[in-house]
C-alpha cells in the first residue's frame, strides 16, 4: 500500500485535504519568506503520523500496520536523502535548503516512496522549466527561488491521480 488511497470513505479524503493544506501553507510562506519554519513542522509531523494509520484502517487487515509504516519510513528516506544529495551538490550553498530537506521528508512519510519520487520529479522539472524561464529574462544572472511551491505543486499532481484514478 503506497500513498493515501480512498476507499469510498471521507476520512482519507478529508486527511488528503488536510495535507495538502499544509504543503500549500508551507509554499506560501516559504515564497514570501524564503524558509520552512521549523515551528510549523513540528505541528506537521503529528499529523503525518496518521498515515500508516490510516493506509492499515483502509486495507483493513490488522498486520499490515508494520508494513504500513515501514513503507513510511522508505518515503521519508527517499525524500531526505534526494535533498541532501542535490543540497551537497549543489555549490556555494546555492540550491535545495534544509527546511526543504526537512519538509520532503515528512511528505515522504506521508506518501510513502514511489509517490514521493514522482513528486520530487514533478517539481524538479517545474523548477526547471521556471528556471529556464527566469534566465532568460535575466540574460545569465544567479536565480534563486523557493523549492516548497514546486514540492507542493508535486504533491497536488500525485494526490489528484490518487483520489481520482
Amino acid at each position: 500500500m503506497i500513498g493515501i488511497q480512498t476507499v469510498n470513505n471521507i476520512l482519507p479524503l478529508a486527511y488528503s485535504v488536510l495535507v495538502l493544506c499544509c504543503i500549500l501553507g508551507f509554499a506560501v510562506y516559504d515564497l514570501f519568506e524564503r524558509q520552512v519554519p521549523n515551528q510549523a513542522l513540528v505541528f506537521f509531523v503529528p499529523i503525518a503520523l496518521i498515515a500508516p494509520f490510516l493506509h492499515t484502517m483502509e486495507l483493513k487487515i490488522p498486520s499490515t500496520f508494520i508494513g504500513s509504516c515501514a513503507i513510511s519510513v522508505v518515503g521519508s528516506m527517499v525524500g531526505f536523502f534526494i535533498l541532501l544529495t542535490a543540497a551537497l551538490a549543489a555549490k556555494d550553498g546555492m540550491g535545495v535548503g534544509g527546511g526543504d530537506i526537512k519538509l520532503a521528508t515528512v511528505i515522504g512519510f506521508i506518501y510513502g516512496p514511489y509517490p514521493m519520487i514522482l513528486i520530487l520529479l514533478i517539481a524538479s522539472v517545474l523548477a526547471v522549466i521556471c528556471a529556464i524561464i527566469i534566465n532568460r529574462k535575466k540574460q545569465n544572472k544567479s536565480i534563486s527561488f523557493p523549492f516548497v511551491p514546486f514540492l507542493a505543486a508535486g504533491s497536488l499532481a500525485i494526490t489528484a491521480a490518487i483520489i481520482f484514478r
